[in-house]
């Protein structure tokens, strides 16, 4: 039986990362492969020395100093590397050169999550490297619901803007429910909540509590891209406050984007709503073609090694 090592998030420090781990499981419990799923660097470099293969799934290469550390380790072995719904992260000079080292070899192949990721590995990668789906975004899909209009939803990041604002004189009164997406945030989320105007605000962490709530929302308000992704999953209104988010959705979702500014945040506020259900819609379709694409090619990875 093949043996791989899978990095997936199995940590589960934040939202994203219980979303991608959740996909990534239910993706492997019916692979006739055996699984090693490290939790600490040094799990991970004896792991890598007994696979045949690593698998990287789900998270933001350029951020995950730990996980290039052990694709590195994996290439001077030479076992093959699989991209699975990797995003890049943010290119730094620093983090540039090794990036391209990866992408270079010929063991590295899979799919990246956006399109300024992709055509970066392109210039090493070629075809090797494609455009794919990001696996909690399946996850939410799959998950996808739609309840009643009830509160607002917040969810501040622990170094964001939202923490900032202290008026927030375009906000209507309504009842709210703040997210806490990841640990770093509990602080965060407490100077939001002093900040509203409202006579109930409940903070949920749970990752199960999120998607609820999210589901429950009239709007939602978010710094925090795994959640602006459920609440696009779900159908809700949303804003995505600062640009980073906008590598993964693109132009479809242009109006909803704020940049972390009062005064942007109430014009953005003002159109909250205004994208079609039909760029949902469509959206969610290109998603699930690109992860029946990823699907077809880790089938033939691990049937290579």
């Amino acid at each position: 039986m093949k043996k791989i090592t899978l990095l997936c998030g199995q940590k589960n420090e934040n939202f994203g990362e219980k979303l991608t781990y959740s996909q990534t499981i239910e993706i492997f419990k019916d692979k006739d492969v055996k699984i090693y799923l490290p939790t600490t660097l040094k799990e991970a470099f004896k792991a890598v020395f007994f696979s045949d293969a690593v698998i990287f799934a789900g998270r933001r290469m350029m951020e995950n100093i730990d996980s290039l550390d052990i694709i590195g380790m994996a290439l001077e072995l030479e076992k093959p590397i699989f991209l699975f719904g990797v995003g890049l992260g943010e290119i730094r000079n620093k983090g540039l050169k090794r990036f391209s080292t990866i992408l270079m070899s010929p063991l590295t192949e899979g799919f990246l999550t956006d399109y300024p990721s992709t055509r970066w590995a392109r210039l090493w990668a070629g075809n090797r490297v494609k455009v794919g789906a990001d696996l909690s975004h399946v996850y939410l899909l799959s998950h996808a619901k739609r309840g009643k209009n009830k509160f607002a939803v917040f969810s501040p990041r622990h170094n964001g803007a939202l923490r900032m604002y202290e008026e927030l004189k375009w906000l209507p009164a309504i009842d709210a429910r703040i997210v806490v997406a990841n640990k770093e945030d509990s602080k965060a989320a407490i100077e939001v909540s002093r900040h509203l105007k409202t006579e109930e605000i409940v903070i949920v962490s749970e990752s199960t509590d999120v998607m609820e709530v999210v589901s429950n929302a009239k709007f939602v308000i978010s710094e925090r891209f795994h959640v602006s992704l459920t609440a696009e999953s779900f159908g809700v209104p949303f804003i995505h406050v600062g640009r980073r988010a906008m590598r993964y959705f693109g132009k479809d979702f242009e109006n909803n984007f704020s940049l972390p500014d009062e005064v942007e945040m109430a014009l953005s506020f003002s159109k909250i709503g205004e994208s079609a259900p039909s760029y949902y819609e469509k959206f969610n379709i290109r998603v699930k073609e690109r992860y029946e694409e990823m699907l077809k090619g880790l089938d033939l990875f691990l049937l290579k090694i």
